[in-house]
């Protein structure tokens, strides 16, 4: 996994965790020609980033590689002016003995 996933993820980990939560929900609006905002939202919080531009090629990747989990994908009737609504759940990989 790249530094820039690594950051992703760790931060995604410290939001969650300041929540008191493990799952989060990303989905992208459109507001006009070739803009297409990206949200990733904790407890019904909008959450910023240190990158900028978080894709759902990043979610997938940390999918792949155990760190997150694909909970749910909303249909269209469960949105609103969002698109592509998913929900995630960040997995403890830590082993306890």
């Amino acid at each position: 996994m790249d530094e820039r996933l690594n950051s992703i993820i760790s931060e995604i980990r410290e939001k969650c965790k300041k929540a008191n939560c493990t799952e989060f929900e990303y989905y992208w609006e459109y507001y006009g020609l070739l803009w297409y905002p990206w949200s990733l939202e904790i407890n019904d919080r909008s959450e910023s980033f240190t990158c900028n531009d978080i894709s759902y090629r990043d979610l997938e990747e940390l999918c792949s590689e155990g760190l997150i989990e694909l909970v749910k994908e909303y249909s269209k009737d469960e949105m609103g002016d969002e698109y592509d609504r998913k929900r995630y759940r960040i997995i403890d990989n830590i082993q306890h003995f």
